[in-house]
């Protein structure tokens, strides 16, 4: 029966090499992450105020006060 043995430095060292894999790949990428982040959150934004726009209009027109 073979013992499966696990040290924390083994954790760290996985810990480690992954990170390293991960911000080669950020590198790799560049900005586009984050442009597309921050379009898609100001999307988001014009999104959301057109329909709190329509919202008010429309709270307007049957006179529910502000």
């Amino acid at each position: 029966m073979t013992s499966l043995m696990i040290t924390w430095t083994d954790i760290f060292e996985g810990i480690g090499e992954f990170s390293y894999l991960v911000f080669k790949g950020m590198r790799f990428l560049g900005h586009g992450p984050n442009v597309f982040i921050s379009l898609f959150v100001v999307g988001l934004l014009v999104y959301w105020t057109v329909y709190l726009k329509k919202y008010k209009n429309q709270a307007k027109s049957k006179g529910i006060p502000d």
